[in-house]
C-alpha cells in the first residue's frame, strides 16, 4: 500500500488487526520529545492477534497494564520483550475486546 507522508487516520486502525498489520510494514513511528527532538523507528515486522488467542496481551483479562489495548483505534501499547526489545501493539477494534 502506498501512502503519502503524514498521520494515519484513526479509521486506518479501526479494522481487524489481521488487515492492519501487513499495511504497517515500512511505516515510521515518530514521537516528538518535550525538547522538540524526534524519536523514530521503522515498522519491520508485524503480528496480528484477536483477544481470543492466548498470545494476545488482552487474552486473560483487562488490567491496568493492558488498558491501552481496549482504547480507541490508533493508540499504541508499548511493552518490553525479553528485557531488551521495545515492542508496540496497536489498539483494538471495540471497547469490549482487546486487539493487538
Amino acid at each position: 500500500m502506498t501512502r503519502s507522508p503524514g498521520h494515519l487516520p484513526p479509521s486506518f486502525f479501526a479494522r481487524p488487526a489481521e488487515q492492519v498489520a501487513p499495511e504497517l510494514i515500512g511505516c515510521l513511528l515518530v514521537k516528538r520529545q518535550p525538547t522538540g527532538e524526534l524519536l523514530w523507528g521503522v515498522v519491520v515486522e508485524t503480528e496480528a492477534y484477536s483477544q481470543e488467542e492466548p498470545a494476545c496481551h488482552g487474552y486473560r483479562r483487562r488490567t491496568p497494564s493492558n488498558e491501552t489495548l481496549f482504547g480507541e483505534p490508533g493508540r499504541f501499547y508499548v511493552y518490553v520483550s525479553y528485557g531488551i526489545h521495545h515492542c508496540v501493539k496497536r489498539a483494538r477494534l471495540s471497547t469490549t475486546s482487546g486487539w493487538a
